[in-house]
């Protein structure tokens, strides 16, 4: 006798027999093999290597920010100082710069220690011509003999002028923020360059013009607006 093979449950591959409701179990079947396409589904588009493509983004942009602001000028380094002219007496900023530039430029190789003071005397008060030493021979320091010796010469420019805080040049008393360059060359070495800012005070004699009173080298104002 042949052995007995059992029955398979029949599965319905084409469309279900109208008026025929699935039972339990068939519903049952159904939602498994739907479970199990899905998966393979998901596994064919894992072997694919297909991602999503990424969110385009927007290109870096170059420079400074939008509303942010630029340096009034070149550094004060490399810049340029304004036109050499006549001093205007009664302009206390055009008196300041070239009392300034007379007093503090030197040239070592012809001159003493106290040549900036004298070459300054016109634009300054007597008390402050004074108390500079002005009109007193000064002996030659061991400093100086060393700039002597190397030949050392230095110039002074000044690159903008501005009122220290309000400008009070119609009281008759002002005092100005100076931006001043310095060169300083000597035999053998490269040039070297500084920046200061000295602050001036200047009183308006009874003649209408400006002198300088007193003067502030430490340079702890910041810098004059303008360049």
């Amino acid at each position: 006798m042949l052995p007995r093979v059992p029955m398979l449950p029949r599965v319905f591959v084409g469309p279900r027999p109208v008026g025929r409701p699935p039972t339990r179990g068939r519903r049952a079947g159904l939602a498994a093999v739907l479970v199990v396409l899905t998966g393979l589904a998901a596994a064919c588009s894992g072997l694919t290597g297909s991602t999503a493509a990424p969110t385009p983004t927007r290109p870096a942009t170059t420079g400074p920010p939008p509303g942010a602001s630029q340096a009034p000028g070149p550094p004060l380094a490399t810049a340029s100082p304004p036109a050499a002219g006549l001093v205007n007496l009664r302009d206390p900023a055009s008196v300041a710069a070239s009392c300034f530039i007379r007093w503090q430029s030197f040239d070592a190789r012809t001159d003493d220690p106290a040549a900036g003071v004298r070459r300054a005397r016109s634009c300054m008060t007597s008390d402050f011509y004074t108390s500079l030493g002005g009109g007193a021979s000064q002996p030659a320091s061991a400093g100086w003999l060393v700039l002597k010796t190397a030949a050392t010469r230095s110039t002074v420019d000044v690159l903008a002028v501005s009122p220290l805080g309000p400008d009070t040049r119609a009281s008759g008393r002002v005092v100005f923020l100076l931006n001043a360059r310095r060169t300083t060359v000597a035999k053998g070495a490269a040039p070297v360059v500084s920046v200061t800012t000295p602050a001036l005070t200047l009183l308006r004699q009874l003649n209408g013009i400006w002198l300088v009173a007193a003067a502030d080298l430490a340079g702890s104002y910041g810098q004059a607006p303008g360049r």
